[in-house]
């Protein structure tokens, strides 16, 4: 199916242009899973736009969930306030379905204090090394993982942030938000695979694109696991640092180039019998 995709140095894929899809590609598609901070926001803001695309794929029953990073406590309130089945909180920590408040658990965690106990720890030892972290100010509100501000470290310093954290025991990962301390398990795909399994075991992974815009969103991308991945523009920012390239990319970047999957989206849908007036 993606023998069209070019080989781009050894191992990697370069991402074809969304408009040169084959309709083929869409028509089948059920289920949006998107990235929100620089995929669904534009200078970290929901525009007018991207809200009327979200309930226009509502209105043509293409469901929506988003898989962020943002913390447990952000996200909550986001599940209900937006036209989205759900949203995934702290990259695969944690679900929230639409119109619920209790958070469903994608990471167990067997005792919650030592935990964030050793996430600190962790974090400590990466400050031995470089005093300038400093702890995100939405930390307070997270559950499964440990948060502190992307600013100012370069592409090596965050390579050597992650082997850091595996040497210890832990998973790494960063957006163009922040960088996260979690779970070794834990990751963006792997809760997605999981609520799909719960609450929509009638969707195939095939009715699924997924779409994002930085390094945490690299397993959405993973062709193991989801064949239809979209990348927004500005996700060739990180194109070098991204083992798992998406197979698609929009021309527009952050909530612009989400719109614009939308628009290809709503192009190709089937006719549907409610869409017939008589």
């Amino acid at each position: 199916m993606y023998t069209h995709l070019s080989l781009s140095g050894e191992g990697f894929i370069n991402p074809l242009p969304v408009s040169q899809a084959d309709s083929s590609c869409w028509n089948n598609i059920r289920l949006i899973a998107t990235d929100m901070d620089g995929t669904l926001t534009s200078k970290g803001k929901f525009t007018t736009k991207l809200l009327q695309a979200l309930e226009n794929l509502a209105a043509a029953e293409i469901k929506v969930i988003i898989v962020t990073g943002r913390s447990a406590g952000w996200v909550s309130g986001l599940s209900s306030l937006m036209p989205v089945v759900g949203a995934i909180a702290e990259n695969g920590g944690l679900f929230y379905l639409s119109g619920s408040n209790q958070p469903v658990a994608l990471t167990p965690i067997a005792d919650l204090d030592s935990h964030r106990q050793h996430l600190a720890t962790v974090f400590g030892q990466l400050q031995t090394k470089f005093p300038q972290l400093q702890e995100s100010a939405d930390n307070r509100f997270r559950i499964t993982d440990w948060t502190f501000d992307v600013a100012s470290l370069t592409t090596t310093e965050l390579q050597t942030l992650g082997h850091l954290c595996q040497e210890m025991g832990w998973g790494f990962t960063y957006s163009n938000v922040q960088c996260h301390i979690k779970p070794q398990t834990q990751d963006k795909a792997i809760g997605l695979l999981q609520i799909l399994q719960e609450y929509w075991p009638e969707y195939s992974t095939e009715q699924v694109v997924t779409v994002g815009d930085s390094p945490n969103d690299e397993s959405l991308f993973d062709r193991r696991y989801f064949l239809m991945s979209v990348g927004v523009a500005n996700v060739l920012e990180y194109a070098n640092q991204l083992q798992h390239q998406p197979a698609y990319v929009t021309s527009a970047s952050e909530g612009e180039g989400f719109c614009e999957l939308s628009n290809y989206l709503l192009q190709c849908r089937p006719i549907q019998p409610t869409d017939i007036i008589s």
